[in-house]
This record gives structure tokens, C-alpha cells and sequence, in this order.
């Protein structure tokens, strides 16, 4: 898997006349008995008839689930309270979906939540809950809970892409080894990524790609990162489209991080408004370089007069100081433009600093 360019962070006291303190200290008083405690409140009864929320089955277990199949649930709610029953909200934990619930039920009527969980993502024994929140002033809240064992029938490995990536540095490629535990016919007919700059083939796996493991026909998929990546976190999923009777569809998930080559902290030299300007006010900004070579910084371009910027070097070839000065000779008005670090980096030769702020 790609690792690239990863960016990773007495007691003591003198007793020296103690015994003499201790002799001429007199005898502590007794601590005085402790007031009884008082009572504790009992739970307040609501007046008058008020709603009860049950779950006449608030466990469902689905057994054995072949992995992407949807499993559908009705769960049945009771109100055997005296007053109407108003089910506010129901907040599905991950992988469940709530298509729909009664809103209200009358004393001594059912009603109904209808839940389904998607088990494309998950693996083995799960249980997924279903939070249930009502007007039953002495059991507001109700947890319901899908139950199941997930079973798999492709194998997947290593079943992820994990990039930590800088941007324009040569693509990286994550494979994956695809098979069927009970399908000799088994086929990837589709990949599609989530991402522009992630592009993904497939083939059937050959010679040294095949995995002792492995059993009937095995296929390779390869994940490519671009150049071109778009900065930022990545937590997207690859779908692969099979012929496998019981899972058609499966899902590998995408994540790490796309950096910048270079960055600058903050990303803009922000002045705000300056007022009666008598010294020159500074910014000051930090530097990294994420490639793999350190660089240099052989200088900085200002096409606004009394703006200049100087860089100090803080860890060799790796992280430097911005310091942006502006001088009273600056011209009145709008200040936006963009200051030009010159830099030895052979894809990033000029890094361009934002500068903005108004000069009165």
C-alpha cells in the first residue's frame, strides 16, 4: 500500500522540624457528626393519563445475511398508556436507514417503525440500533436492534486503498485480489471510482498475481492516484460490480489525505484594515514543504510598492518563516495581490501567497 511522503508529534517537600510542629500543634476537635441526608426525591408522577412506549419485540435477529443484501425490519410499537403516544423522532446508528414510523398512536394501538439495514459494509456478527424518541414522560427513549451475521461471498485482499499523498509527485497504485469462496464462475464485471483523480482497472489475475489462497477464477483490480488529487481528506468507497449470484455488488473503501506540495499557514496574508499607518505592520506565516527533496527559497516578488516579504529557513529544506512586511510608504486603498515565492522545486518553482487588506 502507498506511504508516501507521510507527514507525521517530583514530589518533593522538607520535613525538617516536623515532630516539633506536630508537639506544639493542640489536638484537632472532633469533626462534628454529619447532617442526615436528606430524602431522595421520588420520580414524579405525571397527572393525569399519560402515554407508555413498548417495543413488543425490541431485538431482531436476521440469522445469517449474505453481505449486500438489505435487510428489512417492521418493529412493533405499543401504547399501553391512557394517553396518546407521539413519536418525535428515530435516529438509525450506521448502516440503518429509517424509511418510515407512526408519528402517533392512540391508548392501547400499535404502530410501527420500519427499518432497513444495508450490510454491503460489514463483516461477521453485527448489531446496529435504532434510538426511538417519544412523550412517554417515564421511558422517553427506546433503543430497537437489528441483529445478523454477515457472510461474504468474495474474498478481497487487502480490502482497503489507504493513500497518504503529495500532490504532482508520481502516481501511486494500491491492488486489490478478488475471488469467489463459492463461485468457480466468478467475474468482476464493473469498477467504478468515486474520484476523478483515482482511476481503477480491472483483469483476471495471471501467473505470480494469483494468491495460494485463492480459489477458481481470481482477479486483480489496480487503484491509481493521480498527480492531479484534489487536496483534502478521502473517505469514499470503489464499487465493484460481480456476476456472483449472491453478492452482485461490493465496496472497498478509499481513505487518507491529499497534501499540497507546498503550504502556507494561514493560506492568506490578511492586514484587515489599516489605520494612520506610523510603523510597519507584519505577518507572519509558516512554510512546509511535504515532497520528498528539501528546496530552497531564493527570494519573493512584490509588485506593490512598500509590500516585501523575507523567508527564514527553521528546518533545512523542509519548513520555513514568512514574514510579510508592509511599510507606511504602501499606497491608500484596497490592498489585493499576490506575493511569488521563488522556490528550487522543479513542479513548483513559484508558490503564490494571497495578500489582501485596506490601507487608510
Amino acid at each position: 500500500m502507498l506511504q508516501r511522503n507521510s507527514a507525521i508529534l517530583t514530589y518533593g517537600f522538607a520535613a525538617l522540624a516536623a515532630a516539633a510542629a506536630f508537639a506544639q500543634t493542640p489536638p484537632a476537635a472532633a469533626p462534628a457528626a454529619p447532617a442526615p441526608a436528606a430524602a431522595t426525591a421520588a420520580p414524579a408522577v405525571p397527572a393525569g393519563p399519560a402515554p407508555r412506549l413498548v417495543a413488543a419485540e425490541p431485538i431482531h435477529d436476521a440469522g445469517t445475511v449474505s453481505k449486500g443484501q438489505k435487510v428489512s425490519v417492521d418493529f412493533v410499537i405499543e401504547n399501553q398508556g391512557q394517553a396518546d403516544l407521539e413519536i418525535s423522532d428515530v435516529r438509525p446508528s450506521c448502516g440503518c436507514t429509517v424509511a418510515s414510523f407512526d408519528k402517533k398512536i392512540a391508548p392501547g394501538a400499535r404502530g410501527k417503525v420500519h427499518a432497513e439495514l444495508d450490510t454491503i459494509d460489514f463483516q461477521g456478527p453485527i448489531a446496529k440500533t435504532i434510538t426511538v424518541l417519544s412523550n412517554d414522560p417515564t421511558n422517553p427513549r427506546l433503543t430497537l436492534t437489528i441483529k445478523a451475521k454477515i457472510e461474504p461471498h468474495i474474498a478481497v485482499t487487502p480490502g482497503y486503498a489507504r493513500y497518504i499523498y503529495v500532490q504532482t509527485l508520481d502516481p501511486g497504485t494500491v491492488s486489490q485480489s478478488l475471488w469467489a469462496i463459492d463461485y468457480a464462475d466468478f467475474q468482476v464485471l464493473e469498477v467504478s471510482s468515486p474520484y476523478k483523480f483515482i482511476t481503477a482497472t480491472f483483469h483476471e489475475a495471471k501467473g505470480e498475481e494469483l494468491k495460494s489462497e485463492g480459489t477458481g477464477r481470481q482477479w486483480r483490480i489496480d487503484m491509481t492516484i493521480l498527480p492531479d488529487a484534489a487536496v483534502g481528506p478521502l473517505r469514499e468507497f470503489l464499487v465493484v460490480k460481480t456476476n456472483h449470484p449472491k453478492q452482485p455488488e461490493l465496496r472497498i473503501p478509499i481513505s487518507g489525505f491529499v497534501r499540497p506540495l507546498m503550504h502556507l499557514t494561514p493560506q492568506v496574508a490578511d492586514f484587515g484594515k489599516v489605520e494612520k499607518m506610523t510603523e510597519p505592520r507584519e505577518i507572519e506565516l509558516s512554510l512546509v514543504n511535504f515532497g520528498e527533496d528539501a528546496i530552497t527559497i531564493s527570494g519573493v516578488d512584490s509588485d506593490v510598492a512598500g509590500l516585501s516579504a523575507t523567508v527564514t529557513a527553521t528546518e533545512a529544506g523542509r519548513r520555513f518563516q514568512v514574514k510579510v512586511k508592509l511599510d507606511p510608504s504602501a499606497p491608500k486603498g484596497e490592498l489585493k495581490t499576490t506575493l511569488r515565492i521563488k522556490t528550487s522545486a522543479a513542479k513548483m518553482p513559484v508558490l503564490e501567497l494571497p495578500v489582501k487588506g485596506a490601507v487608510s
